[in-house]
């Protein structure tokens, strides 16, 4: 994914149907919440479900398993700090 350039809002909206469309999917499967994230060139779209406690408790399993430089680098666009290259 390119961060510098302009997003593409049409690219936007296409991803948002289709991250709303696989939640919709997941609901109907029986999943009681979700975070779903999707990127693609200058687009991201994110569609989260279930109970406020649910999700949460899935946002903070998942930044729980992250590798430590991952954290750093998630924490560091968070806040607007660059690190380097990456």
């Amino acid at each position: 994914m390119d961060y510098q350039k302009k997003v593409d809002m049409k690219e936007v909206k296409e991803i948002q149907e289709q991250a709303t469309g696989i939640a919709k999917i997941l609901k109907k499967e029986g999943y009681e919440a979700g975070v779903i994230a999707l990127g693609k060139g200058t687009g991201v779209a994110t569609n989260v479900f279930g109970s406020r406690k649910d999700v949460l408790f899935t946002v903070y399993t998942i930044l729980g398993n992250l590798k430590e430089e991952d954290k750093l680098m998630l924490l560091s666009m968070i806040l607007g700090i660059k690190l380097g290259d990456e």
